[in-house]
């Protein structure tokens, strides 16, 4: 959608390219073959793919206008005339150049038969040289005399008129483009409504106002590392990971713990400190960059750096489900806890409309987190740490006073003996 009718021209923009090939084309060739490459690995890529798609599909433009203007100006009637007069101008010339020529001729043989004569007697090396180049320059064409392409007037015109067009409507497409993916903010979603207004999803500043107003200073946040900037910038909060992801050893313990039953993620993010866990969920209204479609990268780099999470225990047929058919890895890890806790009360069936279906586990209660906040559409969702059970003391001591006294009547003996 971005690029439009560029990747239409590019591709005749790099045959353009070779016709010559030089330093300056090989150069642009070289430049749009590792810009397809690198957008082709990471769509993020994508900016350094237009201006190099940019400058190609300019150069294929310029060379087939510069053929429909040449084919228009060779064939209207006073350029034509003044091309007749110019080759009238050029055979007297010629003809006088011939004429010229003749004497110098002359001269030239009989110089060139005195020179065979020198050559039969003892050849030297620079009359094989002047020969070879002399024969060099005779089988060179000079560029002049190269057949252009001529094409019909009527096709040339129509051929220039919807290049012209299609450049209009180009300009259009990048207008609307820009006004539709990149004017509005990356925090704030806009959707058309059915009646052709704008709907405007404005969860991420309600949960990160949420956070600021209702959380302490030193509270940490936990969440994915997509989302690290704007907790930060938005609700002032300290954050495990960001999108800096230079320490892979932070975010494979984000993904571990989400990844993990929810007694074993409690224990990672109690370990870390953390207070409050941030879950983005698309289920409600459609939102696909949520984090059950994250969830892979979560196994694979937590799996990366930690062995015991194994990719193949949340696939079902090689796919990730969250259906009746989803494994039992999945349906207990928190990742999917954290997003589908009472889902099933908004619609009763608990339908997934990203995933396109009825999630597998619809009734289920948290025992180690408790949920503190969810934003209007369900797009972000706000779980707290339950703090440690208290432990019992009296059965410890209890059973520990057991053991030493049976413990201590093993070890006394009978005095009288």
């Amino acid at each position: 959608m971005d690029i439009n009718i560029l990747a239409f021209l590019v591709p005749a923009g790099i045959i353009a390219c070779f016709l010559p090939l030089s330093d300056a084309s090989s150069f642009v060739v070289l430049y749009i073959v590792t810009s397809v490459y690198f957008s082709g690995v990471m769509v993020r890529l994508m900016l350094v793919l237009a201006p190099a798609a940019c400058i190609i599909s300019g150069i294929a433009l310029s060379e087939a206008f510069t053929v429909f203007t040449r084919s228009i100006k060779f064939q209207l009637p006073g350029l034509s005339l003044g091309s007749q007069v110019e080759s009238g101008d050029v055979t007297s010339s010629v003809a006088v150049a011939q004429n010229s020529s003749t004497a110098v001729a002359r001269n030239d043989v009989a110089k060139a038969e005195k020179a065979q004569e020198a050559s039969k007697t003892r050849p030297s090396k620079k009359n094989k040289k002047k020969e070879k180049d002399i024969v060099e320059k005779e089988s060179v064409t000079p560029h002049s005399d190269r057949r252009h392409l001529i094409l019909p007037m009527e096709a040339s015109v129509i051929s220039i008129f919807l290049l012209v067009l299609l450049g209009a409507f180009y300009v259009i497409h990048c207008v609307w483009a820009a006004a539709e993916a990149y004017s509005a903010p990356s925090i704030v979603l806009t959707s058309q409504s059915p009646d052709g207004g704008l709907h405007v999803f404005d969860d991420f500043r309600e949960a990160y106002a949420w956070l600021r107003h209702n959380t302490d200073v030193d509270d940490k946040v936990a969440s994915w590392w997509d989302y690290g900037y704007q907790t930060t910038a938005m609700a002032n909060r300290t954050v495990i990971v960001d999108n800096n992801t230079w320490n892979n050893t932070h975010i494979a313990t984000v993904g571990t713990a989400m990844s993990s039953p929810e007694k074993a993620a409690w224990e990672i993010f109690n370990s870390l400190d953390v207070k409050y866990i941030l879950v983005v969920f698309g289920g409600l209204v459609g939102y696909p960059s949520d984090d059950i479609n994250k969830f892979l990268w979560m196994v694979r780099i937590g799996g990366g750096v930690f062995p015991h999470i194994k990719e193949p225990d949340y696939l079902r047929d090689g796919q990730y489900r969250i259906d009746s058919q989803a494994t039992p890895t999945m349906l207990n890890c928190l990742m999917y806890k954290l997003s589908y806790y009472r889902f099933v009360e908004t619609d009763g069936q608990g339908f997934d409309r990203v995933r396109r279906t009825e999630i597998g586990k619809k009734h289920f209660k948290l025992s180690y987190f408790e949920e503190v906040f969810t934003t209007h559409h369900w797009m972000v969702r706000i779980y707290k740490l339950k703090p440690p059970k208290n432990r019992i003391r009296g059965k410890t001591k209890k059973l520990k006073s057991k053991g030493s006294s049976k413990r201590s009547v093993a070890g006394k003996r009978n005095p009288w003996n």
